[in-house]
């Protein structure tokens, strides 16, 4: 009985490996957290997922087969291999709410050791699953025994074929962005949704690479430590409260000459009140995208880092790291800060719910849109402020609004909006979008006042840093801003380059702070540039040095030195303390910022 089993399993090897291939695709479809048969329903209305999910299943067990001649151990082995795979993407979701990426590898010790602060569902059921099907399939494989004699060569030319094809798609195929894209998904952007709906085996390949942190020319790791031995930490004496808001889109638009506001109609007349204020001191800040990547400026801030300098290849800042990484959040914690970040969004986008605990926020707190505008966002906040300060904690809030992302349509607001008043003579579309931009930063500025009111009151003293994390997206082309007369978009000095990619800041005190003074005499030892454009990753820093802090953490401490030389770091330009732009930095220029660079990537790359 059993020779007669052995021989119909030597004639039917190749339906047993087609049989195993798909058992362990759909196991881990199965795995994943998301609806089973809405995936595989997804994906038998695009086939090329399946092929996509299981090509990498096949190639590693034909690979096996050739090498063991036994399709039944060939299959525990693959099977163990993308079940346990899958498993740990089920665990890591469950965790952070953040799929496994091929970068995880690397932080295999940082993940074990971090196991114990989650409280983890262990799903015994799936690893019963996956430990007991691999199991059957070793037995299998012993009681079967090899399939039918290979010769050698045929087997050597069968692996070398399995890995070429795997090595040659995973070039092509598993590189191809605009093959990704195509896949619909019902929420878009969002990974771990991603992730479930196009199958975890294609998306893991597909993100191999894609998040790179790319070590810098030059690079010493022992140069960093040296660097950083030296620093002598200088003890923080004064402690205010520090709150930071990042204003989705906001500019100061409306106040340039293309507008006929009166000043009593000037959407940003609430906030020129603070602006001018002598609570305030204002700048502009260099960020890292044009209309979007608003998560970018937040990592420039509160890292203290710069996107552009990730990689060539990272989009998106905060999904390059998956550990501990220090930030003005940890700088301040260990002060005995409480660390609170408050966005009104989901907190799945741009990875924010994983990445800001890695970033040294304790608390956060996502709305899911429930309350994007910014009136509700600041009764929330109020809120917030009122029950985390009671006892006298000490407290770092870093909060981002969302009321003015685009689209800016009329059915935004669902009424009637004041026209926009310019002296050109707009198309309708243009009309309309600058329209609502306008109603937005109304409300903003708005908000703005009324925050300083409220924190006026305070007899414990506040920073407040508000600001832009981009210019506003007015139509494909710069089309908004073509037809109000303005040349934003063009490349030919520098000066152009950075308008693309400016947005305004201020740094208010109330009279708790400043005690008598004017903000202007109490921030002198911060030495702005003469035009106050400072780029993003310097804004943090600046609020740790008025916080009493920045001489805590030798990075920032570098920084500040850095700022004071090269306020301006953005792609190949570099602005002066003076104000002057240059494309053509001098050695003691590049030498500083390669020892930046060189410092970002070691404290993005060390945990």
């Amino acid at each position: 009985m059993k020779t007669k089993i052995r021989k119909i399993h030597n004639k039917i090897a190749w339906l047993e490996l087609i049989a195993i291939t798909a058992w362990v695709t759909l196991m881990g479809i199965f795995i994943a957290p998301g609806s089973f048969l809405g995936t595989v329903n997804g994906m038998l209305a695009n086939p090329l997922l399946i092929l996509l999910n299981a090509l990498p299943v096949a190639a590693a067990l034909l690979t096996a087969y050739f090498i063991c001649r036994n399709s039944f151990l060939a299959g525990g082995i693959t099977n163990l291999l993308f079940g346990l795979m899958s498993y740990i993407n089920l665990l890591k979701i469950d965790g952070r709410d953040d799929p496994f990426v091929p970068a995880d590898i690397a932080l295999l010790r940082e993940a074990l050791q971090a196991t114990g602060e989650y409280r983890l569902d262990m799903h015994y059921g799936i690893a019963a699953l996956v430990i007991l099907s691999s199991a059957a399939l070793f037995l299998l494989g012993r009681y079967l025994g090899k399939n039918e004699k290979l010769r050698i060569i045929p087997r050597i030319l069968g692996v070398l074929l399995c890995v070429g094809i795997f090595v040659g798609t995973f070039f092509t195929i598993y590189r191809d962005s605009e093959l990704y894209n195509s896949f619909p998904v019902s929420v878009d952007y969002n990974v771990t949704v991603t992730f479930d709906e196009l199958g975890f085996n294609y998306c893991f390949l597909y993100n191999f690479d894609l998040y790179s942190v790319d070590e810098p020319a030059g690079y010493d790791e022992a140069e960093i430590r040296e660097l950083a031995d030296a620093f002598e930490p200088r003890p923080q004496k004064l402690q205010p409260q520090v709150l930071m808001i990042m204003c989705e889109a906001f500019t100061e638009l409306t106040a340039c000459d293309a507008f006929t506001y009166a000043d009593a109609d000037q959407p940003l007349k609430d906030y020129f009140t603070v602006k001018n204020s002598p609570n305030c001191i204002s700048g502009s800040i260099v960020v890292p995208n044009f209309g979007a990547g608003t998560a970018n400026t937040e990592f420039d801030v509160i890292a203290g880092m710069q996107t552009n300098l990730i990689s060539d290849t990272s989009n998106s800042a905060l999904r390059t790291f998956h550990g501990n990484i220090p930030t003005i959040a940890s700088v301040l914690s260990s002060q005995g800060y409480d660390t609170f970040y408050f966005h009104q969004g989901q907190s799945w986008f741009y990875n924010r719910n994983s990445a800001l605990s890695f970033m040294g926020m304790e608390s956060l707190r996502f709305d899911n849109g429930e309350t994007w505008s910014d009136e509700d966002f600041l009764s929330e906040l109020v809120e917030e402020l009122e029950a985390r300060t009671a006892d006298g904690e000490k407290l770092l809030t870093y909060a981002t609004t969302i009321q003015n992302h685009q689209a800016y349509n009329y059915a935004k607001y669902g009424s009637e909006l004041p026209q926009v008043q310019t002296a050109m003579s707009l198309s309708p579309e243009t009309e309309e979008c600058l329209s609502v931009y306008a109603y937005g930063l109304k409300c903003s500025s708005e908000m703005l006042l009324e925050l300083t009111e409220y924190l006026n009151a305070q007899s414990e003293p506040y920073i407040l840093v508000f600001f832009g994390d981009h210019m506003p997206n007015l139509g494909a082309g710069y089309q908004g801003y073509g037809e109000l007369g303005l040349s934003l978009g063009a490349t030919d000095t520098p000066e152009q380059v950075l308008d693309i990619y400016t947005a305004p800041f201020i740094i208010w005190a109330n009279d708790a702070y400043l005690q008598g003074r004017s903000m202007e005499e109490a921030t002198k030892s911060l030495e702005l540039p003469a035009d106050g454009r400072v780029s993003a990753c310097f804004l943090g820093e600046l609020a740790l040095e008025l916080a009493d802090a920045a001489g805590l953490d030798p990075y920032f401490s570098y920084l500040g030195e850095l700022r004071r030389v090269c306020p301006v770091i953005k792609t190949g330009i570099v602005g002066r303390a003076d104000g002057s732009l240059t494309e053509s930095p001098t050695e003691q220029e590049l030498e500083l910022i390669r020892k930046m660079h060189c410092w970002q990537y070691f404290r993005m790359t060390t945990h």
